[in-house]
């Protein structure tokens, strides 16, 4: 009996997002004035500036976000694991906004996060998050398919770019095994093409007079060069 060894799948690179590609997804949003957008502004930054997976997001509660520390805790993510992942400046200033508008709409820690506002306060579907980023991105311009887990392609490269090692992007992730993690170590290509092709630094040219009395100087005894040092320093005083 022959036995068949199952194909390897290959292995192809995350497609991520540059920054002017995520600045345009973001800029996308019509006006985080009102509340849908201030909602949806929100959920973009936690996905790319936390890398939570899209239904991590919608899982999220009120009580799962420490504004004081800084930090969002995810309750059984992929793989039945909790982590706590901290956040930056700009995503904790969007939690802190959109924390503020839901509590004005009567919202308290036990409700969902992001809820939808015609749904009375029901907490948002997966497939809501990823219509809204394909139709933002295409709104944008950009060529890529972008998804929901695009956004986390792209934080767990910038993590990488920042130092952090393979370990703590794990951690971040909520990644079982660290080789999961390994995929996002790859050479970034953009990265490489402008070191390749920047332009080389000319050399300066030195004037052949000047190197001559270096090196005539050089050639001196010990002696001879302090004596003209000395006198050169009493002429300037």
């Amino acid at each position: 009996m022959t036995v068949r060894k199952a194909k390897s799948r290959p292995k192809r690179l995350p497609v991520t997002l540059t920054d002017a590609e995520v600045e345009a997804l973001l800029s996308a949003i019509y006006s985080t004035k009102s509340t849908t957008g201030l909602r949806n502004r929100t959920m973009l930054q936690v996905m790319v500036g936390a890398g939570l997976r899209v239904s991590e997001v919608v899982a999220l509660k009120g009580h799962d976000l420490d504004l004081e520390k800084g930090t969002i805790r995810v309750n059984l993510g992929k793989g039945g694991k909790d982590r706590v992942v901290p956040v930056d400046q700009a995503t904790q200033g969007w939690l802190r906004a959109w924390s503020e508008r839901r509590k004005s709409l009567g919202k308290n820690a036990r409700d969902p996060f992001f809820f939808g506002l015609r749904t009375q306060g029901k907490a948002l579907l997966p497939r809501y998050v990823h219509h809204l980023v394909a139709t933002l991105a295409k709104a944008a311009g950009i060529a890529k398919r972008v998804s929901p887990h695009v956004l986390r392609h792209t934080y767990a490269s910038r993590m990488l770019s920042r130092g952090l090692n393979l370990r703590e992007v794990q951690q971040l992730l909520g990644h079982a095994n660290v080789s999961t993690t390994q995929i996002y170590t790859h050479v970034n290509p953009e990265e490489l093409r402008r070191k390749i092709q920047q332009p080389e630094e000319k050399e300066e040219k030195v004037d052949p007079q000047v190197l001559a009395l270096a090196q005539a100087l050089a050639a001196l005894p010990e002696e001879t060069r302090k004596a003209l040092a000395a006198k050169l320093m009493v002429r300037t005083q």
